[in-house]
Parts: C-alpha cells; structure tokens; sequence
C-alpha cells in the first residue's frame, strides 16, 4: 500500500496539471462531464480532480482515525497493543510518503536538461555563483590530487558505474547502427539495373536481376524494419537516460557542497539555513538515486538487450533472404546444379584458356604494331 500511495501522492500535482489542460479543449471537457453525470451523478462532480484528491486526503486521515479509536478503546482490551502498532505504523507510512514527495520534488527540479544560449549562459553568473562554482572546482582538484578524501558510498558508487556502462553502451551502438547502415548504403551505391547492358542472357543479366530485387524491394524494407525496431527504441532509451544522468551530475555538485558545509559545521559547531537546504538537497538525491537507480538499471538493460535482439534477427532476416534469392538466381544458370569439384575445375579451365587467349593477343599486338621510331 505505501508503494502505491508513494507514487501517487508524489504524481498528484502533474495529474492536476493534466487535468487543467483538458479545461482547454472544450470537446474533451463536455465529454469528461457527460461520462461523470452518467456514472457517478450522486457525486455532483463537475471536475475529475473531485475523485483525484479523495487518496490524497484519505491516507492522511487513516493516522487520525485510528488514533481516534485508539483515544476510546481500554487499555486492558485485547485489540489495544495492535491498535497502537497500527497508528505507529501509520505515521511512519505517512512520513515515507511526504519524505518521498518531497524526494521526487527535488528530482524533478534539477534531472531537466536545459538547453541555454551562451548568453543565457552569462546572464547567469553573479558573485554568488561565481563563488560556489569556484569552491566545488577547487573541491574537486583536491579530491583528485589527493588532499581530502571523498566520502565513499559504494552502494551508490557501484550503482553510477552501471548506469554509465549503460549510457556508454546506448551512445556506442547508436553510432555503430548508424554506422551500419551509411556502410550498406554505400555498398549499394552501383545500380546495375537502371543502366542497358546491353546484354540479352547470362550472368550480367541474373546479376541485374538480382540487384533490382535487392535495391527495390529488399533493402527498403530491411530499412524500415531497421528504423521501427532499433532506432526509434534506441532514440527513445537514449532520451531517457537524459535526466538520471542530470540527477547524477547535480548529484556531484551537491556532494561538493555537502563536504564543504560538514568541514565547515565541524569547525563552527552550526551551518546557515541555505548551508541547511543545501545539505537536505543532497541527502534527498542521494537516497533517490541509491533508491530508483537499481530498477533503472535493470529496465534500461533490459531494453537494450531487446534491442540488440532485434538488431540480430533483422540481420538474420537479410542475409536468408538475399541468399534465398541468390540461390533462386544461381538455379536459372547453366552451371547452378554442378558439383561443387566440377564447377571449380570448370573455373579454372575457363580462367587457362581466358589467360591463353591474352598471351596470344598479345603477342599477336607486338607483331603487328611497329616499333616506336625516335624523331
């Protein structure tokens, strides 16, 4: 029950943003409110957030309603003990439930990518900022050089470094894909079948055959297939690692900051309130990260073993069906049902006598072509 009072307290204010951009579409709007006056008219809803805000409001009252029948039950009856493990256990549900929110608050401000100009950029920077981006460099060369040590947690350490073989392995075989397909393409730059051989039979005209079925039919589709099963998935697994891999950035950032603020509360006994804020900030992506990184990392991995899965099969597909189509061509030939011994010995004697007639013609050139006279 807290899993799911979790992810839907902490999804409510996007589900009410939703809701107030279907006010804008007033089809959509005489459509919700037909459908609420045919099902639920006792209600007198006139809005769906009517029914989104009832498991909001019922999980904070649960604590209250069991601390009301614990208020009037005798200590000495038998229900008493559980009683109050149910309002202990309450409370702490509710606590998980608001210290997750607020979790979920701090991800969705800093995992957005932002694309700013140069100027925006500049238009940025104060004394302010200047200074905490100064103080996290220099915390950073130290931890580099050696000076101070990093705070180690190698729950989450071992956890960043999966998810960054997994960006690594995203942005690889993206350009590996890609990579694939400007090679194929290249490959079928000749076009045999758009020119007149100007050969009625024979091998020239199966292989013109060959390549038009390739470049018309094969190839396209193989294209298509390549771009619906691997590189929209690919795309969209790559889009979504953009903002865990913002949260793991900030999440840097803050550490810097959290070091800083604990030398310094070592030193003074105190922090500031903004010293405060910063050091929840971290603590709140942290445990975040260390919570919802495990599963991201599964389900990503997940994805892209799919996708490789699809990438082989389609590769697969290709070669049987060009192969089938060789073999259909090879089958119209003169030679396309000798043994394999017999058909290289006719190689061979075909490239001797090949070779014969052009020692011939040679020498037959040198007779006949007078020699060069020097001018």
């Amino acid at each position: 029950m807290e899993t799911v009072y979790k992810i839907y307290c902490a999804s409510y204010e996007h589900a009410l943003l939703l809701v107030e951009s279907y006010r804008k579409d007033p089809r959509l709007q005489e459509e919700i409110l037909e459908t609420l006056n045919a099902t639920v008219p006792h209600t007198g809803a006139s809005d769906l957030s009517f029914f989104l805000v009832m498991p909001v409001q019922r999980v904070t009252k649960y604590p209250l309603l069991l601390a009301k029948i614990l208020e009037n039950t005798p200590t000495s009856a038998s229900a008493y003990p559980a009683l109050q493990a149910a309002v202990r256990a309450m409370a702490q549900v509710n606590a998980n439930i608001n210290e997750y929110k607020r979790r979920r608050e701090v991800a969705t401000k800093y995992n957005k990518a932002e694309h700013l100009t140069l100027r925006d950029r500049f238009a940025r920077l104060n004394t302010h900022s200047i200074a905490k981006k100064t103080t996290r460099l220099s915390r950073l060369f130290m931890h580099e050089a050696g000076i101070v040590a990093k705070t180690e947690d190698r729950e989450y350490d071992d956890l960043e470094e999966k998810f960054q073989c997994v960006v690594s392995s995203v942005a690889v075989l993206k350009e590996n894909v890609a990579s694939y397909l400007g090679h194929l393409e290249a490959f079928l730059v000749p076009t045999p079948h758009k020119h007149e051989l100007q050969i009625d039979e024979g091998p020239a005209q199966q292989y013109r055959h060959f390549a038009e079925y390739f470049h018309r039919t094969v190839f396209p589709e193989f294209k298509q297939r390549l771009d619906r099963l691997v590189c929209q998935p690919l795309c969209s697994l790559s889009d979504m690692l953009v903002g865990p891999q913002q949260l793991v950035k900030k999440r840097l950032d803050k550490l810097l900051d959290y070091e800083e603020i604990q030398e310094r509360k070592s030193e003074m006994g105190s922090v500031t309130y903004d010293e405060e804020a910063a050091t929840n900030t971290y603590l709140a992506i942290n445990a975040l990260l260390v919570a919802e990184l495990p599963r991201f990392n599964q389900v990503a991995l997940q994805l892209l073993g799919q996708i490789l899965c699809s990438l082989s099969a389609l590769q697969r597909d290709l070669a049987a069906q060009v192969l089938h189509q060789a073999e259909k061509e090879l089958e119209q030939m003169p030679h396309g049902r000798m043994p394999l011994p017999s058909f290289w010995k006719m190689v061979e004697d075909t490239l001797q006598q090949s070779g014969a007639q052009l020692r011939t013609f040679c020498q037959t050139f040198q007779t006949v072509t007078p020699s060069p006279v020097t001018q």
